[in-house]
């Protein structure tokens, strides 16, 4: 077996260094998201890997919010609602709320990418065509099936609408943090 000698050895690393500065070049970067409150990378192993904060609103008054955000990562994502300040605990009120919530996403192009409605109250049937209330111990969100899993390019802009109506007379004043989750890699 011979020796690799040393002019073989500077290729080999340098190879390297350009396949590590081409990986980097043409991975996403955080930077790239524009619009939104703010994007946080939980880490290349974590699952959604980035969680992109598009705007807050009261879950206690009507009214129609609308975010527009660019420089997405790319791949499949979902929208979540998370309750602020609510956990496990809240599950009840939460689901009791006849509250009147729709959504849609649309792209640069006009083409609408999802759509969903439905009411709080409607949470504790988790049928698909309505909204779901996920909650655990540190916190509580609420997502709709007919906007999971949809796919996103970083190249588009996204317009995501949000309206509240027919808000429960029991609302808690707790604000709702619209937020686009996805990337990473999902373990079996």
């Amino acid at each position: 077996m011979s020796m690799m000698s040393k002019r073989e050895w500077l290729a080999v690393i340098f190879l390297l260094a350009v396949l590590v500065a081409g990986l980097w070049a043409f991975s996403y970067h955080t930077s790239q998201f524009q619009g939104g409150l703010e994007i946080r990378d939980s880490g290349y192993f974590s699952y959604p890997r980035y969680h992109a904060v598009l705007g807050k609103f009261p879950l206690w008054e009507s009214g129609e919010y609308q975010f527009t955000v660019r420089g997405l990562p790319p791949g499949r994502e979902h929208l979540q609602l998370y309750v602020e300040q609510a956990t496990y605990d809240n599950r009840a009120e939460l689901t009791s709320l006849s509250t009147s919530v729709e959504v849609s996403i649309v792209d640069s192009a006009g083409k609408e990418i999802c759509a969903g409605n439905g009411r709080l109250s409607d949470a504790e049937t988790r049928d698909v065509d309505t909204w779901v209330l996920s909650s655990s111990a540190s916190s509580a969100s609420f997502w709709h099936n007919s906007c999971r899993e949809f796919p996103i390019s970083t190249a588009k802009t996204y317009t995501i609408r949000i309206k509240l109506s027919e808000v429960d007379a029991h609302s808690p004043h707790r604000t709702i943090t619209a937020m686009l989750a996805g990337g990473g890699y999902e373990l079996p």
